[in-house]
């Protein structure tokens, strides 16, 4: 089959509404049946396959470990550190919405969950308090992004899968980007709230209450920082770490004495069926990536991209416009199975780091998750929130100015992600 006639196949799934997984297997097919040279039982083997590997028993443990740590109650402890941390700032609420993803990106790990979880607890509070519904949401799904880069980011546990990266250097390499995009998130919010006279939402804390909300979040704070020198000092595997996540968060939930059996059978179930979607699409994507391979595509994509690169900068510019149109359509999981084992090559043949790489390709894959005009994090928040898309776009473009900065940052210095990365 022809790349013309692939992506047709691709394109038409997609927009006839089918879910990715199952878009994914439909192409899959139509390459198998279209090539007689694929055997079919090799394309279901491949499908099997897929998901049978160790590293991937992360996804549904780090998975549990967030949701155990909802219903424990320290989601609710980090907003009261989040609030009390921004109690001085104008636009406050704002300012919570950016701490707080940033404090709870070692529970969530998915940009998507923590879109929908601030989209229903924080946007009405803050339209509440006068922010205008498309500011909010805004700020919600951009803030969302900040959780795939700090550890345990799933996005970087698939990654490393697939390009065969060190997880645990991807882990401490998403660090910096992590904070940085925070930063420069408080800022453009503090901007805005200048301009619009939107003031502080809530009264100046005194030390003492700054230091119990401290010491109340202090588990979830830990757990991301037990995690990484956990799997730099060897002392466990990223598999075994979303293991000792789970205990870990078992631990508090029972000190806490605020979750019961019925809490713990939703976060079971929740765990279950957040893991079932994407370990489908795991398990298509592995049988794509297959067909892809059998079809050479995977090396032409990276000559391409070298013969069309001069420099690494100039592969870093066509990845990430490639990775922005492809965000706009589809699910960033789905997008880092099928296309890293695709740019990671012509990245090596440029002599790019791969840690270096895999933080950008990461940071893109998301970014296109919120750019218009259909990004899939953007149509999360709005789903939600019942903004219309127009409003919501109009209010994010300066957003998006500051995010596509950020990605211009971590291109041109290395040291964004290898500084840590390599400690």
């Amino acid at each position: 089959m022809s790349p013309s006639a692939l992506l047709g196949v691709f394109l038409s799934l997609t927009v006839i509404g089918l879910p990715i997984a199952f878009v994914l297997l439909g192409t899959g097919i139509a390459m198998t049946l279209a090539d007689p040279d694929i055997l079919e039982v090799a394309y279901i083997q491949n499908v099997i396959v897929g998901t049978q590997s160790f590293p991937l028993i992360a996804i549904p443990l780090f998975i549990l470990a967030g949701e155990l740590m909802n219903i424990s109650g320290i989601t609710r402890r980090l907003m009261d550190f989040a609030q009390a941390l921004t109690a001085n700032m104008i636009g406050g609420l704002a300012q919570v919405n950016i701490v707080l993803s940033t404090l709870k990106a070692g529970m969530m790990g998915s940009a998507n969950a923590d879109a929908a979880m601030d989209a229903k607890t924080l946007v009405p509070e803050m339209v509440n308090r006068g922010y205008s519904p498309a500011y909010a949401s805004v700020v919600t799904a951009a803030s969302a992004l900040i959780a795939p880069m700090i550890p345990p980011g799933i996005g970087l546990i698939l990654y490393g899968f697939v390009t065969d990266t060190s997880i645990g250097q991807l882990f401490m390499a998403g660090i910096l980007p992590g904070l940085i995009m925070t930063v420069a998130m408080m800022a453009m919010s503090h901007w805005v709230a200048k301009r619009r006279g939107y003031g502080r939402d809530s009264e100046p804390v005194d030390r003492g209450q700054m230091w119990r909300t401290f010491f109340g979040s202090v588990p979830a704070l830990l757990m991301p920082v037990i995690i990484v020198l956990g799997i730099r000092g060897g002392i466990f595997t990223a598999s075994e770490a979303g293991a000792v996540a789970v205990v870990y968060s078992l631990i508090f939930c029972v000190l806490y004495r605020e979750c019961g059996w019925k809490d713990l059978a939703d976060a079971l179930a929740s765990t279950a069926s957040t893991t079932s979607v994407i370990m489908i699409v795991l398990a298509a994507s592995a049988a794509l990536s297959w067909t892809l391979s059998f079809e050479q595509l995977p090396q032409k994509v990276a000559e391409m991209l070298v013969d069309s690169s001069s420099n690494q900068l100039s592969l870093f510019l066509i990845v990430a416009v490639l990775l922005l149109i492809a965000g706009m359509f589809v699910e960033g999981t789905a997008l880092i199975l099928i296309l890293a084992p695709m740019f990671a090559p012509a990245a090596a043949k440029l002599n790019v780091d791969p840690v270096h790489f895999g933080i950008f390709f990461v940071y893109m894959i998301h970014l296109g998750g919120i750019t218009p005009p259909v990004g899939t994090i953007m149509f999360t928040t709005c789903a939600i929130t019942r903004v219309p898309l127009q409003d919501f776009i109009r209010e994010s473009l300066p957003w998006l100015v500051m995010l596509l900065g950020i990605a211009a940052l971590i291109a041109a210095v290395p040291g964004t992600a290898t500084w840590l990365g390599y400690l």
